[in-house]
């Protein structure tokens, strides 16, 4: 981010929103969000808000104002729609998440069910930020961030099975090649074979033919072989990321169903569709710059090349303030 001629868009994560307005009252959270629309402004750099950020914080509304979470998730919700605010739509920018870019990249076609739900989530923050009382009043009467958070614990439950899944396949092949490996060895082939054999394209159909699935349409083996390749090469990260998720887990021997993983790795699902848009290309003509701090997701990127392109909240603030 050094040529000032170039323009970007940058993405806050959960947490660097809620970092940007912790210990903060609603009136200094809206003056400094405000303030750093300015200085984004003079850096050419646009503000885009990811729905999977948006979705976190309203589930930890479920709390109730003497939640643990709750003061800093609502004034995160505030800072989020006000910093993506499109003034002359008076409403926040949204990116969608990985599933709806690629039905539309790669099946041309956007889901009319998934993108109705995508507006209703958009609005019901976009509510919190015209009309707060009214809005908290009717969303906690209608039982929507009860929803919202029975939503998020569904995702993560499924997301904890689907990378299982997807280990168990690979180990289920190496021992069908190997039926007399010892278990060292396995573990070993095992992290080979994530690292440098045939995972990367075989997670790639995955997804193409699960979208396809979901989309209801029939592909046949070279189509899906073929978008599953071009997915791959103008997305790294949609394969990247389980590739990176999946050598941790063995490497590591995570159980992905044990207390810890609920509490801090079933939140990997989120970090995917926080990473998927980090790439070569661009968003809307602009490069693509993320604001985190999670450490696991900083660590993938730089692995990935992609160190130029995340930023921690607090080197981010710095930045703009340089002149």
């Amino acid at each position: 981010m050094t040529e000032n001629d170039k323009e970007y868009v940058v993405l806050f994560d959960t947490n660097s929103y809620r970092q940007f307005v912790m210990g903060k009252s609603t009136e200094k959270v809206l003056e400094e969000i405000n303030e750093l629309k300015e200085f984004e402004k003079k850096k050419n750099i646009t503000s885009c808000g990811i729905m999977v950020v948006a979705l976190e914080m309203l589930g930890n509304l479920a709390e109730g104002e003497n939640g643990f979470n709750y003061k800093d998730c609502l004034n995160g919700l505030l800072a989020m729609t006000t910093h993506c605010l499109d003034e002359e739509k008076n409403a926040p920018r949204f990116t969608p998440q990985p599933y709806l870019h690629i039905a539309r990249s790669f099946f041309n076609t956007v889901p009319t069910d998934m993108e109705n739900k995508v507006q209703n989530l958009i609005g019901v923050a976009n509510d919190l930020r015209t009309d707060l009382d009214k809005a908290l009043k009717t969303h906690t009467e209608n039982d929507t961030f009860n929803q919202v958070k029975a939503f998020i614990e569904r995702e993560e439950n499924q997301f904890a099975t689907q990378i299982t899944d997807l280990i168990e396949g690979a180990r289920q092949e190496i021992i069908r090649k190997h039926p007399k490996i010892a278990n060292k060895q396995l573990r070993a082939k095992l992290l080979d074979y994530i690292e440098n054999g045939p995972f990367e394209p075989f997670v790639a159909l995955a997804i193409i033919y699960a979208v396809a699935a979901n989309l209801q349409l029939q592909l046949p083996q070279d189509e899906g072989v073929k978008r599953a390749f071009t997915m791959h090469l103008e997305f790294p990260l949609s394969v990247g990321f389980f590739k990176w998720i999946s050598h941790k887990i063995v490497f590591d021997n995570i159980d992905m169903q044990s207390k810890t993983s609920k509490e801090k790795r079933w939140n990997w699902h989120w970090d995917y569709q926080v990473s998927f848009l980090v790439n070569g290309h661009t968003l809307a003509n602009k490069e693509v710059i993320l604001v985190t701090s999670d450490g696991d997701v900083i660590e993938m990127l730089k692995d990935f090349g992609y160190e130029n392109k995340v930023f921690t909240i607090t080197d981010y603030l710095n930045y703009l303030k340089q002149s």
